[in-house]
């Protein structure tokens, strides 16, 4: 059932967030086009913002693991009842934080024609503050969902109502030029998509109360607080990185500059997502492995997450480097392109963070956020500093220089060591030896692929498009299944792959002859 689920979840996971990848690629073209690039620069610039702020719903989930598995309905409704309270106070925090930054708000707009706003841009950030703070409605009932390893409905809330809200704001940016309008209409979504959540737990989970005069175990509280302290640690940290980064590009540069960085960032940050959401779908199955069988099996499953991890990261970063600016000219315009050493940094960047992935899969199924909170912490100060200093004399490419760095300073060496030591038991040297082998090798596909890609550059952009993308699909992935096909974790995805293939296949074929016998 464990292992069912999480293959459930990885797909809906994948398709769904497939789709949501390419949403913000049809809107922002109409922002671009038909409001302006410094109004695309304000949109990064108030999302990275007011996104530090949001901390989510999942971070209390591995409490549930266990009264889930035992049916405790008790202790499952204190937890409920406990959390609901606790993201009531977030969302009120969220909205405190939003007018406490009110009077920044027209250093960041100065850049910015205030004309094509239509609202007063302090009421525009607080309509994004408001979206974050929605985030929590019911969240305690999105956290039970996801607890009981169906996060694949939560997913598909989410895609419903943001297929219905891109459609919506390109419709008002066309005919009313209306940025106001396209955001409140992103408020609207995020409503939504909470009160779907709260339907289906009230027809699936309606026997459990989210409401109880018991008492959480002082304990257990005081367990989570310390949990959720330390979460906020490490949310606030990576959301205060990515807010630093288009603060200091607002702020240093120009608005319109943040604009043109805005579609790279998007294809990577949209790359990232859909990860994310597939690693998210196994931190339920993977918690309730860890709570279940001993280090050693764990780590065995880790290694094969870790190398699927590995893979998804060189083939994109493969993308980034060779299809981005193409594609980027086709969909926003020539005029927003960047140069060959910002995209190559990104795509650095963006490896960096992706191999990250697995790794934070095991620390959050675990509820390891504690022992490296302070580390968190000094990440952002640690970024905000180098990027400050360097993006002076190299400009962007010293911003994001500046967030590589900080990357392999901190989480690089504090991350790995504390999930072997605690959860694996093993020492960390086994985690880096695989991790330079992987670097390397992306970098020799990257370069690989890019050599390839440069005999078509005098093509047609459409041709060209079309065979950077076959080589980024055939060339990367073709060496890593010849350097891994005889590896235990190669050879275990593979067979998980032909089951689920072969599973569906019978089912399908059982399901047309018992029809036919019908007849």
């Amino acid at each position: 059932m464990r292992t069912k689920n999480s293959i459930i979840n990885i797909l809906f996971a994948v398709f769904s967030y497939i789709i949501l990848f390419f949403g913000p690629f049809f809107v922002i073209p109409f922002i671009k086009n038909y409001i302006g690039t410094d109004v695309l620069g304000l949109e990064k610039t108030f999302i990275d913002v007011v996104y530090f702020a949001r901390l989510g719903t999942i971070y209390g989930v591995y409490k549930l693991y266990k009264p889930i598995a035992n049916n405790d309905i008790p202790k499952i409704t204190v937890f409920l009842s406990f959390y609901k309270k606790l993201l009531t106070f977030a969302a009120f925090f969220v909205i405190s934080l939003g007018f406490i930054f009110i009077p920044f708000v027209p250093q960041i707009v100065r850049t910015v024609d205030s004309s094509k706003l239509l609202l007063n841009p302090q009421i525009i950030f607080l309509l994004y503050v408001l979206d974050v703070a929605l985030t929590y409605l019911f969240g305690h009932k999105r956290a039970m969902i996801i607890a009981d390893q169906k996060n694949y409905i939560t997913v598909l809330c989410r895609v419903v109502c943001r297929v219905l809200m891109y459609s919506f704001q390109a419709f008002v940016v066309y005919f009313f030029r209306s940025f106001s309008l396209y955001v409140i209409i992103k408020v609207f979504s995020t409503f939504l998509e909470s009160i779907f959540i709260n339907l289906y737990y009230k027809k699936f989970y309606g026997h459990i109360p989210t409401k109880t005069d018991l008492k959480m175990l002082e304990s257990d509280k005081l367990d989570l607080f310390r949990t959720l302290k330390a979460v906020l640690c490490h949310k606030y940290s990576y959301e205060a990185i990515f807010s630093g980064t288009v603060l200091i590009m607002t702020g240093f540069l120009s608005a319109t500059v943040t604009g043109m960085y805005y579609p790279y960032a998007q294809i990577a940050s949209g790359l990232i997502t859909i990860n994310a959401h597939v690693f998210n779908a196994v931190v339920s199955s993977f918690g309730n492995y860890l709570v279940e069988k001993k280090p050693s099996e764990a780590y065995q499953i880790y290694k094969k997450i870790y190398f699927f991890n590995f893979w998804i990261f060189s083939f994109f970063s493969t993308v980034i480097i060779c299809v981005s600016s193409i594609f980027v000219s086709i969909w926003v315009g020539i005029d927003s392109l960047l140069p060959l050493k910002t995209i190559v940094l990104i795509a650095i960047y963006f490896y960096f963070l992706g191999m990250r992935q697995s790794i934070a899969m095991a620390k959050s199924s675990a509820g390891l956020f504690q022992p490296d909170k302070y580390f968190a912490i000094l990440e952002p100060i640690l970024n905000i500093f180098l990027a400050w200093l360097f993006v002076g004399e190299l400009g962007i490419n010293g911003i994001l220089l500046a967030n590589i760095a900080t990357s392999f300073l901190i989480p690089f060496w504090t991350q790995p060591y504390l999930v072997y030591k605690n959860i694996f038991k093993k020492s960390c040297i086994f985690y880096y030896k695989k991790y330079i082998m992987y670097f390397l090798l992306m970098a020799f596909e990257c370069t690989l692929s890019c050599f390839m890609c440069s005999f078509f550059v005098k093509c047609d952009i459409y041709l060209r498009l079309f065979f950077n993308m076959f080589i980024c699909l055939i060339l990367p992935n073709l060496i890593n299944y010849f350097i891994f096909k005889n590896t235990d974790e190669f050879n275990y995805l593979k067979n998980l792959l032909l089951k689920i293939i072969k599973n569906k296949f019978f089912i399908k074929l059982k399901g047309e002859r018992n029809a036919f016998e019908k007849k």
